[in-house]
């Protein structure tokens, strides 16, 4: 397959501030990679530099064999990086449905193929974005991002604070995206063995460097250094 996304030697934070310290990844058209880490090492920060929200120190972001670095945030997502924010950013004077057009480029996913993976969001279109559930604002925040037809999609912490049934249902669709649409994904998840079990790939970050790369399923059958690695369940 096709490299899609190439990350090397990457140093960058908040101001002079370093999170990430010398990160590199590879990840090729439809792959699959979780990101793990205790918190605070620098996961979340790692996918907000994708999106060019923090300062790059050094390195270099390649997006297709090109320079991602140079695009603003908005032309990171029109080139095919959808975001799914841990914080979601529902819209209070914004319906279901406007969440969704608002951002709409040409692709596979329109309105109708994101209510057919969410049945709950067809029943709320006219509600407004603080008038849903958490459960319902997730669906609304990953099919908003696929509403941008992405290549990778981002996903941080998808199942925080979700009730069991719900996680399970997250679960489902994002392993039916990376199945029937080879969709690239990167999940940032406390819930590691979650994590694991959607992903071909994982890395780990201790203090924002890489301290583990290898197969998903690999770290998953060794309980013993997952609990070294991670601390979490």
């Amino acid at each position: 397959m096709a490299e899609l996304l190439a990350v090397d030697g990457v140093t960058a934070g908040y101001g002079d501030g370093v999170v990430l310290d010398d990160v590199s990844l590879r990840l090729d058209e439809g792959d699959t990679l979780a990101l793990l880490g205790r918190n605070g090492m620098g996961k979340t920060t790692l996918l907000v530099t994708l999106m060019g929200l923090t300062r790059l120190h050094r390195g270099r972001l390649s997006w297709r064999g090109a320079d991602l670095a140079a695009l603003p945030t908005h032309r990171r997502s029109r080139a095919g990086l959808g975001w799914v924010p841990q914080e979601r950013h529902m819209f209070a004077s914004l319906t279901v449905e406007e969440h969704l057009t608002a951002v709409a480029r040409p692709g596979h996913w329109n309105v109708a193929r994101v209510y057919g993976i969410f049945p709950r969001l067809a029943e709320r279109r006219t509600n407004f974005g603080n008038q849903l559930s958490g459960g319902e604002q997730q669906m609304l925040a990953i099919g908003r991002a696929l509403m941008v037809n992405p290549g990778l999609l981002l996903l941080d912490e998808p199942m925080e604070g979700l009730a069991p049934i719900i996680v399970q249902e997250l679960m489902s669709v994002v392993r039916d995206l990376v199945a029937d649409s080879g969709m690239a994904v990167i999940v940032v998840e406390q819930h590691a063995k979650l994590a694991l079990s959607l992903t071909r790939q994982v890395i780990v970050l201790e203090r924002g460097r890489v301290v583990h790369r290898g197969a998903s399923e690999a770290l998953l059958a060794d309980p013993a250094t997952l609990q070294r690695l991670v601390a979490v369940s």
